[in-house]
């Protein structure tokens, strides 16, 4: 057997309370495409970041080709051979082809360069792995994406790289551009580099991973040689074990639909297809999930709803009233609420207060200092009911949201999104990264809203939240929605459906 490139063993990293890595064994081999898989906050990209010298880890041991290594930055694992193309690139986009190259294929040392040296290294680069730069003097924010991308990858193979590290190459690339990466990363097989190749598309694993392994709370779960599984087994492996479903909460279901979205269709932030033709009914009083590997359309699903992404076709109705315009505003006046997936990023302004937090609603702020005029004394009482009601715990309702525990931020956002009783609750992980009690608090939260008639879409990829809390469910797949399965849910077809099949079971 091969040596390994690159050997990992009993790898651990903590932020706070979460334990990000938790002992990682990892061998990398020359010559070959390792797929990492797993759901967001498996632990991928901190793993990703700690063999690049982003992060140092809290324990474990790092050995390159034999020999131990203990890398303090970026640059010192550069200088060892090892290249990232992260998944939000790092290129200056005023500047052109040629001098976003000068950055990384220059001598480090180099007083002087030319612009025939920077032509030159970087041709002779290209040139190895069969790429196009096309003409140097283009100016980087002009280029389409897989343009961009192919210059990150020259950046990355600067120097004597034997590792090449992918975050996430393929998300916002066309189904061409993707073609033409694998057959770069084929050529970088030949020639005996080492690939490490992060995704959650299970197709392209199957098309150029030649091993996989699969992460999952910072743990590894599961390695496997690419022949010996299939895509609906690594979805499991992915999500957790397809286990029996619990019961949901109890719920009056009544006939009307109080969310109607028809042929709904929408582009992601880089203007490529990710919604088709999605429809979907949700009735007073239950609960629809929508499961799924994360990156299928989930983000874009959420966000037409939540007003922040307008459709490019179909229609959303809230209680029989049709949408006509796609904002925040528009969405909360007709009743639909949110809870974001990412709450520090989406749910909160950091920065801001509790109390400025708890009423940060559109609709809210309509109803609480109407006209335009402030009221800082409702504004303080709402603020509070929230804080009483949720059992929120916050020095003051004055201290930064900040300054609040993840369950705690949580909690806020929940109650601020139900503050209005809205007709449709829309719920992305709802309590990731939460304990346990705290995730009992947002439940029953949700529950209560069920109770009083409300219609929730929960999408989550934690399949056993789907699981033990959907009265009905249906599974997104490259931005196309599977027909809506009941009770009881038959879980070998849900595997089925994750992985890609419409067949029925």
């Amino acid at each position: 057997m091969t040596e390994p490139r690159l050997r990992l063993r009993g790898i651990r990293k903590r932020f706070g309370a979460v334990q990000a890595l938790a002992d990682v064994d990892l061998d990398v081999r020359p010559g070959e495409v390792h797929a990492v898989l797993g759901e967001n906050g498996a632990g991928k990209s901190t793993l990703m970041r700690v063999i690049y010298g982003l992060l140092e880890p809290d324990g474990g041991s790092l050995q390159l080709d034999g020999a131990a290594v203990h890398f303090t930055s970026a640059l010192d694992a550069r200088r060892a051979g090892i290249g990232m193309v992260h998944q939000e690139f790092a290129l200056v986009d005023a500047l052109s082809v040629a001098e976003n190259l000068a950055l990384s294929v220059c001598p480090a040392r180099a007083w002087r360069w030319t612009r025939s040296d920077v032509a030159a290294a970087a041709r002779r680069i290209a040139a190895e792995i069969g790429v196009e730069l096309g003409d140097l003097d283009r100016v980087v924010g002009m280029l389409p994406v897989g343009q961009r991308q192919r210059i990150e990858i020259v950046k990355a193979l600067a120097g004597d790289t034997r590792i090449l590290i992918l975050d996430e190459p393929t998300a916002v690339l066309t189904p061409n551009e993707v073609a033409q990466l694998f057959t770069v990363l084929d050529r970088l097989r030949s020639a005996g580099a080492a690939v490490l190749f992060i995704t959650h598309k299970l197709a392209e694993v199957m098309a150029i991973a030649d091993r996989i392994t699969v992460m999952r709370r910072g743990r590894i779960v599961a390695r496997a040689e690419r022949d010996t599984v299939t895509e609906s087994q690594l979805a499991g492996l992915m999500v957790g074990p397809l286990d029996a479903p619990g019961s949901p909460p109890p719920a009056a279901v009544s006939a009307r639909a109080l969310l109607d979205v028809r042929r709904l269709s929408a582009c992601d932030g880089h203007g490529l297809p990710a919604l088709h033709d999605v429809t979907l009914s949700v009735r007073g009083g239950e609960i629809l999930g929508v499961a799924g590997v994360d990156g299928n359309g989930q983000a874009e699903l959420f966000e037409v709803l939540a007003g922040v992404r307008p459709p490019t076709a179909g229609s959303v109705a809230v209680a029989g009233t049709a949408i006509g315009r796609f904002a925040p505003a528009a969405l909360q006046a007709a009743g639909v609420a949110c809870i974001p997936p990412d709450r520090l990023r989406q749910g909160v302004v950091a920065q801001m207060s509790v109390r400025e937090n708890a009423v940060l609603s559109a609709a809210l702020l309509q109803r609480l200092s109407p006209h335009g005029f402030t009221r800082p004394a409702a504004e303080r009482d709402a603020a509070q009911a929230m804080v009483d009601a949720y059992a929120i715990k916050a020095g003051s309702l004055e201290a930064p949201a900040r300054s609040l525990s993840g369950g705690n931020l949580q909690k806020l956002i929940v109650a601020r999104a139900l503050a209005l009783e809205p007709h449709v609750l829309v719920a992305a992980n709802p309590t990731r990264g939460l304990d346990v009690a705290a995730a009992q608090s947002v439940y029953a939260a949700i529950g209560a809203a069920i109770a009083r008639g409300a219609a929730v879409l929960l999408i989550s990829t934690d399949l056993d939240e789907i699981l033990a809390r959907a009265h009905r469910l249906a599974v997104l797949y490259r931005g196309r929605l599977s027909a809506v399965l009941e009770r009881p849910f038959a879980t070998a077809h849900l595997g089925a459906l994750m992985a890609g099949s419409r067949e029925a079971p």
